[in-house]
């Protein structure tokens, strides 16, 4: 059963999937379906079981913001498929593109399915040796990611992660005044401005853009046997600040493998205080959104936003 997250989005229910299939995949239509219980939140994902051929995953997005981003995605991992990044690991390959339908809004997809367990599953199943490897893994793959060339990317704006950081930092910092959101009863308030001022340090630094996937979390990345083996969800990505997709340091990572990571990404000073404050956003934003609905996205950020307050 596909629950609803945010208050505005579209039935993705398993009768919706199945009218879908049906008005463009009728040969998938009558397979077997499997909601996925993911720490996704913008689409619904139906993984299709076939007999003669690989599975699939029906991708609905729950919301306009993430329905925009299916053709750019689509795009992309064409382009990606062809970069050194798609020799270093899998990712998606497009099986079908949907069109809106009667009985559900937005423009859908239908993926290849990859398999694989992701390291927010595998918390706390990996040891150190592989966290370092995985740390190493990603150092190496943040750079390659920031050099795809050729794809037509959105560039980030102000006040989003990768775009300029001040006005990020501004909103950030509204949130927790704001007592909408009711920050002190979620988040070290203190701790989290200490960490603003100090990235408002680097506001007036160079900056390095290039292309970013925009959300390496522990959900996105695919392990198999300890081993990174794909990078999945890259409906976010744009043209931005490569500091963004240092995210794994505290997303994925604890402080024993960051260096390793920092160290193969080649990250400055500045860079890294700012890929900081590029997730310190997130989390605090994950946490005050998705805490309070007992979505397993707030479980993600919350144990983000820890590592990053305590350097854990």
């Amino acid at each position: 059963m596909s629950a609803r997250i945010h208050d505005d989005e579209p039935d993705t229910s398993e009768p919706i999937v199945r009218a879908l299939l049906r008005s463009e995949c009728a040969h998938w239509s009558s397979c077997p379906v499997e909601y996925l219980e993911t720490s996704g939140t913008d689409n619904a994902m139906w993984r299709v079981r076939l007999d003669d051929e690989p599975d699939v995953v029906v991708r609905l997005p729950r919301r306009p913001g993430a329905a925009a981003g299916v053709s750019q995605e689509i795009a992309a991992l064409e382009a990606i498929g062809h970069s050194r990044v798609g020799s270093m690991v899998k990712t998606p390959k497009v099986r079908h593109i949907g069109s809106p339908h009667e009985l559900f809004p937005h423009q859908w997809s239908v993926l290849e399915w990859i398999d694989g367990s992701d390291a927010w599953t595998l918390r706390d199943g990996l040891g150190a040796t592989e966290l370092q490897s995985l740390a190493a893994d990603l150092g190496l793959l943040v750079p390659a990611i920031g050099a795809i060339t050729g794809v037509e990317a959105n560039r980030r704006p102000r006040g989003s992660r990768g775009g300029p950081l001040e006005p990020l930092l501004d909103r950030l910092s509204g949130w927790l005044d704001d007592p909408d959101w009711n920050a002190e009863s979620l988040v070290d308030v203190a701790a989290v401005k200490r960490l603003v001022a100090e990235s408002l340090e680097v506001v007036d630094e160079p900056v390095t853009e290039g292309f970013v996937h925009g959300d390496l979390i522990p959900g996105n990345l695919l392990l198999n046997n300890g081993v990174l083996t794909a990078i999945i969800d890259w409906g976010g990505v744009g043209i931005g600040d490569l500091a963004q997709d240092l995210s794994p340091a505290w997303a994925v990572l604890t402080v024993n493998e960051r260096e390793h990571f920092r160290e193969a990404c080649g990250a400055d000073d500045a860079t890294w205080i700012r890929g900081r404050a590029f997730e310190l956003e997130h989390a605090v934003g994950g946490v005050l959104y998705y805490v309070p609905k007992r979505h397993p996205l707030g479980d993600v950020m919350a144990r983000t936003l820890d590592r990053i307050l305590t350097n854990r």
